[in-house]
């Protein structure tokens, strides 16, 4: 056996079903994440409308887009984490 020879067929599988299920592991989570952060935005805009008055609901809901915009300035979206403040 010399150095150059090619890998044994099983450990080349082996291989490609782990980098695969690596991927779709991180997809599924990038993606689990992005829906648990967008059902926490709807929440916290359901419980702010409703206590308002009927004619102030569209300014509320812009009032909490403002707030969440303010609250991603600066960070990664794709990560999707908020920036901390100190």
């Amino acid at each position: 056996m010399g150095t150059l020879d090619a890998p044994h067929p099983a450990l080349l599988a082996a291989l490609t079903a782990l980098t695969a299920i690596v991927t779709l592991l991180r997809t599924w989570i990038r993606h689990r994440t992005a829906v648990r952060v967008e059902e926490e935005h709807t929440r916290r805009v359901r419980i702010a409308v409703e206590g308002s008055a009927r004619g102030q609901r569209a300014e509320v809901v812009w009032a909490c887009a403002e707030l969440e915009a303010a609250s991603w300035e600066g960070a990664v979206r794709r990560r999707l984490r908020p920036v901390e403040r100190s």
